[in-house]
């Protein structure tokens, strides 16, 4: 996607979002540990109020991550999105997993798949990689759904011939194929004529190790520098956006009848393509051309399929955040919006920093004339700023480490981000992306889940810079 152009600002920059704590998340607890849950800081406001939970990271990969969601009752009766984070994923520390599940003509299929499509791409990575482990819960649940899964039979190819790139590829497809073989069996169904569906964005993030032989290291770094990957795959019309240097990334494929090559195909399978709507619906009921279930229609049963596109991605510095959002967001916001929606929100955190700054140095003149302490000591007296955040991985001292070179744009743009609270920038992103969708006329239930990387610093720079 191209950089945005940036727009003028809104009149009134100092609104501050408001936001409820949600449990909408729970359907995951049984196989995997969700990362805890915290509410996102509230304040008085009249914009309307958002589901929006934050979760600190859990790696050095991950800041935080702010889920949302909203059911735009002015348009939807129910709400039909589920969402899912799971921490540590597999037993193996520093890697999550997120999805994004967006149902239609009803909630169970996003609900299941919510809760069991993790169990189902993790019984497949324990096969190529001994690092991840399966639960003795999911062990269960897998052996009684094997003779479901013995109908599919995929080719056997030598994982130990395969990139890692191809094992996750594979591991996605099989995965998403025994989901839906599993909504085949209807549980929690509630319709009389034709059985949900949904629409799936996935991601796994997980650390790499990097030795010297493969990336130079300054000096004084560590000789091992911890890079990572994340695995992402969408099955559907439902996107993951990656900001990256300022500008957005469409890294997943767009499976609707907007796209001509899934339109060739639908038509080609024998398919047909309403002309409804703006480009057509798929048997004159659904934009995406794949997805789970939709069981009880035989023509959307043949044509619309399971079949996920797969992508993986290095992690580095310059990543600064992902955005996965059902369909609702998309419909209100488009991936290069996300630009300036970042960009916005890091400037407003920047302006709160630097009045917490000039506080900060307030009490220290103050505590240089009433305390008869050394020097040393004084800093400690010093009340830590209310913006700083409460990463388990930062030092207690890093809110008040300076830049090496206070003239040099990138050392005081990183210092700036170290005090970020970033489960409060994840939170303010989230919202304003659900408000942006909401006011552009969305019509459909709207998830978000903003992810906060390890690029910080570099959003820090260029958010100063205006890029």
């Amino acid at each position: 996607c191209p950089v945005l152009t940036e727009v003028p600002e809104e009149s009134n920059d100092s609104i501050q979002d408001s936001f409820s704590l949600s449990d909408g998340l729970s359907s995951c607890e049984e196989f995997g540990n969700v990362m805890g849950k915290t509410p996102a800081s509230a304040g008085p406001s009249p914009e309307p109020q958002f589901n929006v939970v934050t979760y600190p990271g859990n790696s050095p990969l991950i800041r935080a991550v702010a889920q949302g969601e909203d059911k735009n009752a002015a348009w939807r009766k129910d709400m039909e999105d589920a969402s899912v984070l799971i921490s540590d994923y597999g037993g193996k520390k520093g890697t999550s997993f997120f999805g994004v599940f967006d149902g239609f003509h009803g909630r169970s299929s996003a609900e299941l798949a919510a809760r069991e499509l993790p169990v189902l791409l993790l019984e497949q990575l324990v096969k190529a990689d001994p690092s991840f482990s399966l639960a003795s819960e999911q062990r269960d649940f897998l052996s009684r759904m094997e003779t479901l899964f013995e109908r599919d039979s995929p080719v056997s190819v030598d994982q130990g011939t395969m990139t890692k790139e191809q094992q996750m590829t594979q591991a996605f497809t099989i995965a998403f194929a025994h989901m839906d073989r599993i909504l085949g069996l209807g549980r929690n169904e509630t319709s009389k004529l034709r059985w949900s569906g949904c629409a799936s964005v996935i991601c796994m993030v997980e650390e790499e190790e990097v030795t010297p032989e493969e990336v130079v290291t300054p000096e004084e770094e560590d000789p091992k520098t911890l890079h990572g990957r994340m695995h992402i795959a969408n099955c559907g019309n439902i996107h993951a956006v990656l900001y990256k240097q300022g500008k957005s990334f469409n890294v997943t494929k767009d499976h609707s009848t907007a796209n001509s090559e899934e339109r060739k195909r639908i038509l080609k399978e024998g398919g047909a393509i309403s002309i409804n709507k703006n480009h057509g619906l798929v048997e004159g009921l659904l934009l995406a051309t794949r997805g789970f279930g939709n069981y009880g229609d035989r023509k959307l049963r043949k044509v619309v399929l399971p079949t996920p596109s797969c992508v993986s991605l290095g992690l580095d510095p310059s990543s600064g955040l992902l955005v996965l959002g059902s369909r609702g967001l998309w419909d209100g916001v488009q991936p290069e919006e996300i630009a300036h929606v970042v960009r916005r929100c890091i400037r407003n955190c920047q302006r709160c920093h630097s009045h917490t700054k000039a506080t900060k140095e307030q009490l220290r003149d103050l505590c240089s004339f009433t305390l008869q302490e050394p020097a040393e000591n004084q800093e400690a007296a010093i009340e830590k700023p209310p913006c700083r955040g409460g990463m388990e991985d930062q030092e207690p001292s890093a809110s008040y480490r300076q830049p090496k070179d206070p003239t040099n744009r990138e050392d005081a743009g990183r210092a700036a981000v170290e005090d970020v609270n970033y489960e409060q920038l994840a939170a303010s992103i989230c919202s304003k992306l659900l408000q942006r969708a909401m006011a552009s006329g969305s019509r459909e239930n709207i998830s978000v889940m903003v992810i906060l990387l390890q690029g910080l610093e570099v959003l820090g720079v260029q958010s100063e810079d205006g890029v």
